[in-house]
């Protein structure tokens, strides 16, 4: 299974006010700023630790397409970390080839593309899902960190998801329902009260009450409202009335459709992951997936997401 993460990309400046991104500090071209971003990567290597204590590196050794006309920036990045030990072996007689310790680095390639369009105050970059190497922290905070020594002091680069709400809106409408979340952000005089076994209480306040279906029919009319509200402008400030029965500060739902599941946010769409299953739109030589095929299909996810702010959902969006 092949999947693709999109990020929506932006600067602001100390006040919070987002900026053109093809002159972000007056006159400057973040598209170019990407471009010396990857030559940098190339030239040298970051070397940084997780959570656990496990060395990570992040780089690039394939050529960089810089298409400065089409305003797109296409290489594959390279992330590897140490920390676990495995064995190669003879796909045939079994035999061990080589045994990789804890020490040595495991790197995988990752697909990006980056699009910076021209007069707008957002941009995208599409990322290759590999396991174990997630990318977008690194990502962010070192590109981050490369403006600063550019001299943009004032500017701040942020990465948010990317959501495509066709591929979205058919999960809901195809995908099972799974689980719903009440969510209050305080703790209400009832639930300080009460010994309910289906409400769930967070360290950080939260107050989570998950809903039972009781059968098919109910499952589906929750669905079908749950659907209504997350392609509605719900008010970030007002509470949510859902069924004419709860009335709450947030809603988050699962939906499982072709063996993978999602959780939607009604309010706070940041909390969404934004990765979409491409595997059936991706073309194969040898059992992977082409580099212009990758290519073809990062054009074509963020052309669905531009395309669907159109129609009239970009503040959804």
């Amino acid at each position: 299974m092949k999947n693709f993460t999109i990020y929506r990309l932006g600067i602001i400046n100390n006040s919070k006010e987002e900026q053109l991104l093809s002159q972000f500090n007056g006159t400057n071209d973040l598209l170019k700023e990407f471009n010396l971003y990857y030559e940098s990567l190339f030239k040298e290597k970051i070397d940084y630790y997780d959570n656990k204590g496990n060395k990570r590196t992040f780089s690039i050794s394939s050529d960089i397409e810089f298409l400065k006309e089409e305003r797109k920036i296409i290489s594959d990045l390279d992330s590897a970390y140490t920390g676990e030990k495995f064995e190669i072996r003879n796909e045939n007689s079994n035999s061990l080839n080589y045994s990789v310790s804890e020490n040595e680095l495991q790197s995988r390639k990752m697909f990006s593309f980056i699009y910076i369009p021209k007069n707008l105050k957002r941009g995208y970059v599409v990322f290759e899902n590999k396991s174990k190497h997630g990318v977008k922290i690194i990502f962010e905070r070192e590109f981050n960190r490369f403006l600063k020594m550019r001299g943009y002091e004032q500017s701040n680069f942020i990465m948010t998801p990317g959501l495509n709400f066709n591929y979205l809106s058919n999960m809901i409408e195809k995908g099972k329902l799974k689980k719903v979340r009440l969510i209050d952000f305080r703790y209400s005089n009832e639930v300080q009260l009460s010994l309910w076994g289906n409400i769930e209480l967070k360290n950080n306040g939260e107050e989570i009450r998950e809903l039972k279906f009781t059968s098919k029919t109910e499952n589906s009319l929750f669905k079908n409202e749950l659907y209504k509200l997350f392609f509605s402008k719900v008010d970030k400030e007002e509470k949510i009335i859902f069924m004419n029965q709860y009335e709450v500060d947030e809603i988050s739902f699962e939906i499982n459709y072709n063996d993978s599941s999602k959780t939607f946010y009604l309010k706070n769409n940041n909390k969404m992951r934004a990765n979409i299953e491409v595997s059936n739109r991706l073309e194969y030589l040898d059992r992977e997936p082409t580099y212009s095929s990758k290519k073809k299909v990062a054009i074509e996810l963020i052309q669905e997401i531009l395309g669907y702010g159109s129609s009239g959902f970009d503040q959804v969006a």
